[in-house]
């Protein structure tokens, strides 16, 4: 039998608005149904029970939005890149809406191995009055100075490691009680950084609970702040001087 001709189509699209809500296995349920829905010759793996043949990047939190999440899907026929992102577009809805599309290699590494770098950026909303850009700031500091949080997820014992998961970051102050965090991580298949996480943590130290036991939740309740919202800006590889590589 003469082994099919194979295209890997990669695509960055976004997820905001409520369908940030959205859980990873529902995102990828969608994904599928928007391939479909544009008419693309998608390949399906063997078997007895097969599908399509797609990869996606590391899932992303519950309730967090992103300008750059990924999907691989293998078609069987060359399609140019334009008119696949345009099919994709019109079968989308707005808050998954494919923003660029390309050719990779069909034996490139897969999604989850290539991207080892994401960039976080945290809106904290409505801080309680005694929450300076110092006292965020000191807070954070000592927040990662530990290396690690201690944390519940269901009925597992679970520990963010901060030495190995966050690469960086910096604080500003907006207005009206309003602060942004960017973080810099880093992900493997060990793990990678739960913004929401972190957040409990530098809440729990700015209220002066500082050793409070954390649970994830998906969305957490926080005392100094009013609300949060979470934005993944970038997901990309590394290259071994340390460059950023794009997925594309």
């Amino acid at each position: 039998m003469t082994e099919q001709l194979l295209f890997r189509l990669r695509v960055r699209y976004v997820k905001q608005g409520r369908l940030r809500y959205l859980g990873h296995l529902e995102v990828l349920h969608t994904i599928e149904r928007i391939v479909r829905r544009a008419g693309l010759p998608y390949a399906v793996t063997q078997g007895f029970s097969p599908h399509m043949r797609a990869g996606f990047s590391a899932a992303l939190p519950v309730g967090t939005s992103s300008s750059c999440e990924w999907f691989d899907v293998f078609l069987t026929e060359l399609l140019p890149a334009p008119v696949v992102l345009e099919r994709l577009r019109a079968a989308a809805p707005a808050d998954l809406a494919p923003q660029e599309a390309g050719y990779v290699d069909v034996r490139a590494d897969a999604l989850t191995a290539f991207i080892t770098r994401a960039d976080y950026r945290i809106g904290l909303f409505g801080a309680a009055g005694e929450v300076t850009l110092e006292c965020l700031l000191d807070a954070l500091t000592s927040v990662v100075a530990r290396g690690e949080i201690p944390y519940a997820r269901g009925k597992k014992e679970k520990v963010l490691d901060l030495g190995k998961t966050l690469q960086g970051f910096d604080v500003m102050a907006g207005e009206d009680g309003t602060f942004f965090l960017d973080l810099s991580t880093r992900m493997d298949n060990d793990g990678a950084l739960r913004p929401e996480i972190l957040i409990a943590a530098i809440d729990a130290v700015l209220r002066g609970e500082p050793d409070a036991r954390i649970v994830s939740t998906g969305i957490q309740q926080l005392t100094m702040f009013d609300h949060y919202e979470v934005e993944r800006t970038d997901q990309y590889g590394e290259a071994a001087d340390g460059h950023p590589l794009n997925p594309l």
